[in-house]
């Protein structure tokens, strides 16, 4: 069974820059989680609850860090302690609009882990 949350939006305050401290910036971050598939998915317990998932996320991207690739680790350190029966994890996380001369796009990192 693959769990997934996808392009979930943040404003936060990654950066390696004083002002991307001060002012933030947009971020996307997409989680996906992989489990043995069940024969029966009757009780919370038989699932990855992505509302759990959502919550790693949001505290991790709530605290501001120098780089969106510690973030992404830590997202994906916490969620192998959160769902110790996980069998991969990927993480990626999307900075909207970084601060590059003439750049007009994003930048992303991903992260991932195999059991």
């Amino acid at each position: 069974m693959i769990t997934q949350l996808k392009r979930v939006k943040f404003f936060a305050y990654h950066g390696l820059y004083d002002f991307e401290k001060v002012n933030g910036g947009d971020f996307i971050v997409d989680v996906s989680v992989t489990t043995n598939d069940r024969l029966q998915y009757l009780m919370v317990d038989d699932v990855i609850n992505y509302e759990i998932l959502f919550s790693i996320v949001q505290k991790r991207m709530n605290v501001p860090t120098l780089f969106i690739e510690e973030v992404a680790r830590l997202i994906l350190e916490d969620i192998k302690q959160g769902f110790p029966s996980v069998l991969t994890i990927e993480v990626s996380i999307e900075k909207c609009a970084p601060p590059i001369n003439e750049m007009n796009g994003s930048a992303m990192v991903t992260i991932s882990y195999h059991k």
